[in-house]
């Protein structure tokens, strides 16, 4: 049998010393794996001889029931020194971020087995971001930057209504995302920028600039969206403008913006 096989060996044992729940098979895995002598050291324990680590890993099984170690990557070998990396997860779950901690050990080997180890917690990898649905300014204005008709949906409460200049309102999440879509068919290159904004209560003021081309002529001008947001959907949009070419396309059956 080669060193490194004997190497793979030992540290599987490790590995099964943590995750070994009966007692008296435990302390067997810890004679084979540990001399009598072994000195353990980590960034929250010090545990010398096979009672001291056994009285280590038993408390790490009762704070984490339901948990198993398991060896991740290979084990590098330098005469009598080892390294590898662990994580520790629930049994039931296989997605790195249900990982609980991850550390990697450093070991010195004598006769076979580890007469001292020292292990470093390592940093977690950070948690995939979810994307949430729903609607805040950022999302007013990545909207308005390229709009997308099948995105406003998801920004609106079921009850949404809308007001623009010159139009009756808009009640709604079919009617409200069919103006908009209207909106951007007629004016294809029809964006906002977000000048500024402010919050009151469940209130937000948005400040925009629109530009687009309407009957071949480039058009600018600006206005004011007050969006009142409940439970992070819009449940109504007051748009304020008094520019001549906001109530064309406002008007019904033609395009208008609104809030998403």
């Amino acid at each position: 049998m080669s060193e490194q096989t004997e190497l793979n060996e030992l540290i599987e044992r490790y590995i099964a010393a943590w995750n070994e729940t009966d007692a008296s098979r435990r302390r067997t895995l810890i004679a084979q794996v540990f001399t009598e002598d072994a000195d353990f050291l980590d960034p929250l324990t010090h545990a010398y001889g096979h009672n001291g680590i056994d009285a280590m890993i038993a408390a790490m099984q009762q704070r984490f029931p339901a948990h198993r170690v398991s060896r991740h990557g290979d084990i590098d070998a330098l005469q009598d020194r080892v390294r590898f990396v662990w994580r520790l997860a629930p049994v039931d779950a296989d997605a790195p971020d249900a990982m609980r901690a991850q550390g990697t050990d450093f070991g010195v080997v004598s006769d076979g087995r580890l007469c001292k180890l020292t292990g470093f917690f390592d940093p977690m990898p950070a948690a995939p971001v979810q994307k949430k649905q729903g609607w805040s300014v950022d999302s007013f204005a990545a909207f308005w930057a390229k709009p997308n008709p099948a995105l406003v949906p998801r920004a609106l409460a079921p009850d949404v209504v809308g007001y623009w200049p010159g139009s009756d309102a808009v009640r709604g999440v079919d009617a409200y995302t069919q103006r908009i879509a209207d909106l951007i068919a007629r004016v294809p290159d029809f964006r906002l920028e977000v000048a500024e904004h402010a919050a009151n209560g469940d209130c937000v003021f948005i400040r925009w600039i629109a530009r687009g081309t309407f009957d071949d002529a480039p058009f600018e001008f600006t206005g004011v969206d007050r969006v009142r947001v409940r439970d992070g959907l819009v449940a109504e949009n007051r748009i304020f403008c008094d520019h001549p070419l906001i109530q064309v396309l406002a008007a019904p059956h033609s395009r208008q913006h609104a809030a998403v």
